[in-house]
């Protein structure tokens, strides 16, 4: 498959700090690596440190031909394009490494960062391959285990400079009821007035009518979500030759029982592990996940609910009043694997223990959560895979980078508060210089009382205090007239408010970055079906800044 050319500008980088929207380790993590470096299993900018770990992801004994069976008969569910088919063959080679991602089966993709994650991992991949002459295949894992409907079921899209919310009600999900899996939810009739909403959203474009056909496609009633999602997200990256993997599978469960058994019998070392590393953690950072003593779910017909370890031995069920003991709850492991779901612990080590990861592409919360489970991956006889930030994005568009121009702004100008930043400006453009003219005449205030402090004393030394009295009126007078010259200029410059606001709006829409809000659709639809391969050929695979790309 020939490189992708990209018709997008250069990029233009920000510090990662600059945005103000990161945490304090994920940017340790990406700008000086040797203040972390005792938290991971290598510097992810180190071509010698990638290497080291495509060796050992090989060198791990593994089930290759029973995965390979698998992906290919999941991934013909969504689609299977030759170069899919050819990368799964080729995990069944003992020199095979992937390069893995992943998320959660967001509606319609979710936010942009999804893509940006895949779109790392692409790159990541052809990166590897050259540095290590050996077959790297990107994987993408389609997460759709987790019960919290509420963090998937909607999407957001720009119109008109303003957010709008697309949102899908599952009856299953109503009422805070649990859910289960929520990819395994099959989508209702609902998911019509979703796609209506939708295609109303979209403005008219050359490229909404075949965007919308790959959408409905994707999203249709009977369809469950995590299908949905493999269908869309491989319509979207259909060349690439991306492999899909859903966990939620009794034979891939079966192939990781051996993990699961021994998290059961020895919770509380894996518990102590993650609370000796956060701890140290905490000193200088955060600590990402607060470690429970285990790390299953079971998925049954209730729910998918907690399994917490009692002090007696036994096992019970958060919430049901139910319980076992360890040697049932084994026994039903070997049984039905497929009812055991890992947390946010738990869930890299299935994906290690199943796949030749070499390298994990994360998102911030992920590169901090990653930093507690060095000890686990040690514990679990895995090994521990490079750790790679995903590439963190701001889409200028020409409409936002004219207001950028105009007044000599850059995007991380507008990650603050916006109605200081238009008070700045207009104070900057005002043809006197309120701030200036009111120190001077401050001043003069000042000194005027300063002078007559003097011969007022002399006169009655009783009256210091009404000098005093009468500086601090003045002053409070003085600072009131300011605010009221400044307040009339901002009514004459409600225009530049209202660009700010607009610029603010599509940048960091709703106070957060873009790339955690808006839908890729919205990009898609405005600038062509192929505007995911120019941003592949566009970003930089080094993603130790934000990355800014005018459109």
């Amino acid at each position: 498959m020939s490189e992708p050319s990209s018709t997008l500008p250069a990029i233009r980088r920000l510090p990662l700090a600059a945005t103000q929207r990161f945490p304090t380790l994920f940017t340790q993590y990406c700008t000086d690596y040797a203040a972390v470096a005792d938290f991971y299993a290598g510097d992810f900018r180190a071509p010698e440190a990638r290497r080291a770990a495509a060796d050992r992801a090989a060198e791990h004994a593994r089930d290759r031909e029973a995965l390979a069976d698998v992906l290919l008969d999941q991934n013909e569910r969504w689609g299977l394009p030759a170069a899919v088919q050819s990368n799964i063959e080729a995990l069944r080679a003992p020199d095979t490494v992937a390069v893995v991602t992943g998320q959660q089966v967001g509606l319609l993709t979710g936010p942009l960062y999804t893509v940006y994650k895949t779109i790392t991992a692409l790159q990541l991949a052809d990166q590897l391959a050259e540095e290590t002459g050996r077959t790297v295949v990107p994987v993408f894992w389609i997460e759709g285990e987790d019960h919290d409907f509420a963090e998937i079921n909607h999407t957001h899209l720009l119109q008109h400079n303003e957010l709008v919310e697309l949102a899908y009600d599952a009856p299953e999900a109503a009422d805070g009821r649990n859910p289960g899996a929520v990819g395994r939810l099959a989508l209702t009739d609902r998911i019509e007035s979703v796609l209506a909403d939708l295609d109303g959203a979209l403005p008219p474009s050359d490229f909404k009518e075949p965007l919308m056909e790959r959408v409905r496609a994707a999203y249709r009633p009977g369809t469950t979500l995590e299908d949905a999602f493999g269908h869309l997200v491989r319509a979207l990256f259909r060349d690439t030759g991306l492999v899909f993997i859903n966990p939620d599978d009794a034979r891939l469960k079966q192939l990781v029982t051996p993990l699961f058994r021994r998290e059961l019998t020895d919770y509380a070392t894996v518990h102590a592990r993650i609370e000796a590393t956060s701890d140290v953690l905490q000193q200088d950072y955060h600590a990402q996940v607060h470690a429970r003593p285990t790390n299953l779910f079971l998925l049954d017909e209730t729910g998918r609910l907690p399994i917490d370890a009692n002090t007696d031995g036994t096992f019970a069920l958060r919430g049901t009043g139910r319980s076992f003991t360890e040697a049932e709850l084994l026994d039903r492991l070997e049984a039905n694997p497929e009812q055991f779901s890992p947390n946010v612990v738990l869930r890299p080590l299935m994906q290690d223990a199943l796949l030749p990861t070499a390298a994990y592409v994360a998102g911030p919360g992920e590169v901090s959560y990653f930093a507690q489970y060095k000890g686990v991956y040690d514990w679990a006889e895995i090994p521990m895979p490079i750790i790679y930030p995903r590439a963190s994005v701001s889409l200028v568009e020409s409409k936002v980078e004219k207001v950028l121009a105009k007044y000599d702004l850059s995007v991380d100008d507008l990650a603050g508060d916006v109605e200081q930043l238009f008070q700045r400006i207009v104070v900057d453009a005002m043809e006197v210089d309120v701030d200036r003219t009111f120190q001077d005449a401050t001043r003069s205030l000042h000194q005027a009382i300063n002078e007559l402090k003097p011969a007022v004393e002399a006169v009655d030394s009783t009256l210091t205090q009404s000098a005093e009295a009468t500086r601090a009126a003045l002053m409070k007078e003085m600072e009131a007239l300011k605010s009221r010259v400044v307040r009339a200029e901002k009514r004459n410059q409600d225009e530049v408010r209202g660009q700010l606001e607009k610029a603010h709006a599509n940048l960091f829409p709703g106070g957060h970055l873009q790339e955690r809000v808006v839908s890729v659709l919205y990009f898609l639809n405005k600038y062509s079906l192929d505007f995911l391969e120019d941003l592949r050929a566009a970003l930089q695979l080094d993603t130790t800044a934000h990355q800014v790309v005018e459109l």
